[in-house]
């Protein structure tokens, strides 16, 4: 069974997923629409940066709880020459100051709007590269169901599935209560894409490259009921994913499909999956050798 003291780390690594895969989904969206109501997208701009904003801000104090004395948390970027954990919490703390700088300057003017662009990019560059640090803390060669490309994938898909479902989530509330905003039905088109290919991406990864754990439970320090986990974890994404698939074939073309309750829900099961998920992942550790 996973430790009580993993928990924050759970919380922070998906938390942090979430707040890059925002980003990702910001990219998506200004690639594939053109000619976006400026209004609407200036609204949802502002609404996602803050969105990701806080996400990120509560993941690095989750992070705090995981440390037996979090007043040597600074001690934690020490290392960053040789160390992952300490590239991961230098990173960590960028992308935030980037994040910030961001909303600041689409919200506020400050620094000005027309550095928005420049910003955005550095802070989605900062966020990719956390992205690659955050698994590489895992991979260790002693560590055999971790040290596989399986971990970095299966992080990366969280923050497309997660990422995108937050934004959806985002476009519906921006939409609740008022008249459906132009634009809005077609970027929620382009977000469930996003999320269907990390659906997909997630199915391949957990049925060919994902460490059949269930081989190997023996070995592991506390007995772990893997193959309910793993029915919870398919069933709850399942789930998620055929609630949107109804939602944007008989919900969205009409008018007020945009909140529908449905998206909630989707995404909450969707979020369920990825935390039984990473609770497997987190209970799978175990060392061979020295």
């Amino acid at each position: 069974m996973m430790s009580s003291n993993e928990w924050p780390l759970v919380f922070f690594t998906m938390l942090s997923q979430i707040s890059v895969g925002i980003l990702i989904g910001m990219l998506i969206l200004w690639i594939t629409i053109r000619n976006m109501e400026t209004e609407t997208a200036e609204s949802l701009k502002r609404v996602l940066l803050l969105t990701a904003m806080g996400s990120m801000g509560i993941a690095l104090l989750l992070s705090f709880l995981h440390l037996s004395m979090p007043q040597h948390a600074m001690y934690a970027m020490s290392n960053v020459r040789t160390s992952w954990l300490s590239r991961e919490i230098l990173l960590a703390s960028l992308f935030l100051l980037t994040l910030i700088l961001c909303y600041t300057s689409a919200r506020y003017n400050i620094p000005h709007r027309n550095l928005f662009n420049q910003l955005f990019l550095a802070s989605l560059i900062v966020g990719l590269v956390f992205m690659w640090a955050i698994p590489k803390v895992y991979m260790i060669p002693t560590v055999p169901l971790w040290d596989t490309p399986s971990t970095p994938l299966a992080f990366f898909n969280t923050a497309l599935m997660l990422g995108g479902g937050v934004a959806l989530v985002v476009t519906a509330l921006l939409a609740s209560g008022k008249s459906m905003l132009p634009g809005i039905a077609q970027m929620q088109s382009v977000l469930f894409f996003m999320i269907t290919a990390a659906v997909f991406i997630g199915l391949l990864n957990m049925f060919l490259l994902q460490p059949d754990m269930g081989a190997v439970a023996g070995n592991l320090p506390a007995n772990v009921d893997y193959a309910s986990w793993q029915t919870l974890r398919i069933f709850f994404l399942l789930a998620g994913y055929s609630a949107l698939a109804y939602w944007i074939a008989y919900q969205l073309p009409h008018p007020g499909g945009a909140t529908s309750m449905l998206i909630y829900i989707a995404v909450a099961c969707l979020f369920i999956s990825e935390l039984a998920g990473r609770y497997l992942f987190y209970a799978s550790y175990y060392r061979v050798g020295v």
